[in-house]
């Protein structure tokens, strides 16, 4: 009998190229997903997948089946979008995002889920985009928030959220009255996102385009470190003002106008890969960008 846990194995053995990645996606185990293959393969009557010591490759009759196989998966979570009601939609979704969403966003989305979609269960990995984005295309993560849309095929990118960015300092800096410029701001390191952000690499070459070739960036994995790190003296500091609410009210930290210093947005896009069994995907990205 060909059920359709049996050919949502076979599909993700064939996009992941193993038993243990496919594994990881559904939550269970190696041995599982071995026994669902064989089933799939008796009932069929032809082996599906050749299984070579370093990665599984799909027969030919394999190749025949994976078109069926995802219609058939398709068919299904379009008859729960229709018929059914949210208490039937089920999963498990591994939710990847950048720590600027974990800041803002987050809380309310997994808010909105747990009242829409009561059935479905999401584990989430706070990371820098460019892991986000790795993971993703590996088959790790299900779905991605990071501050950039991934180009890559069967990718589709939602545009979520825009914050603006800020240079900041804390009152005891020894920065010049009213606007300033990027070389008042050498005079001190800058602590802001990770050297493979955007945000990074944006101040890196706004300090090259201007000719200033002596500044310190400091970059940090942690926004609330860097935060930190900025109220205590260090140096000044480029961050979303959303982040640093209670610290702008405070005090601790104000907003410098930096006259040559003009910061872009930081983007956010919600990212998934395309396939047959996307629609919990998209169904969770719907949420997210109807309650932004």
């Amino acid at each position: 009998m060909i059920t359709l846990k049996n050919l949502e194995t076979f599909v993700w053995v064939a996009r992941l190229g193993g038993f243990g990645h496919t594994a990881k996606r559904l939550n269970t185990t190696q041995s599982a997903v071995s026994q669902r293959i064989a089933q799939l393969e008796g009932t069929i009557g032809t082996p599906l997948i050749d299984r070579q010591p370093r990665r599984t490759v799909v027969t030919p009759k394999g190749r025949e089946l994976l078109p069926y196989a995802e219609r058939m998966l398709r068919l299904h979570s379009e008859i729960l979008h229709t018929v059914g009601t949210s208490d039937t939609l089920r999963g498990h979704i591994r939710l990847g995002v950048a720590e600027t969403i974990a800041h803002t966003q987050l809380v309310g989305l997994v808010q909105k889920m747990q009242a829409v979609y009561p059935s479905v269960v999401v584990d989430i990995e706070v990371d820098v985009s460019t892991n986000l984005r790795d993971s993703l295309l590996r088959g790790d993560l299900d779905m991605i928030i990071p501050s950039m849309p991934i180009l890559a095929p069967n990718v589709r990118n939602h545009d979520y959220v825009r914050y603006p960015m800020a240079w900041v300092a804390p009152p005891s800096l020894r920065l010049p009255e009213g606007p300033i410029t990027l070389n008042d701001i050498a005079r001190f390191p800058v602590i802001t996102y990770p050297k493979s952000t955007h945000p990074y690499q944006g101040i890196r070459d706004m300090f090259l385009r201007a000719g200033i070739a002596d500044f310190r960036l400091y970059g940090n994995t942690s926004l609330s470190a860097i935060a930190r790190l900025c109220a205590g003296g260090i140096g000044v500091s480029v961050i979303p003002p959303t982040i640093i609410g209670p610290e702008l009210e405070s005090g601790e930290l104000r907003i410098v106008e930096v006259v040559d210093g003009q910061l872009e947005d930081l983007q956010f896009t919600i990212s998934y890969v395309l396939s047959a069994d996307a629609y919990l995907l998209e169904a969770i990205a719907s949420l997210a960008l109807d309650h932004r």
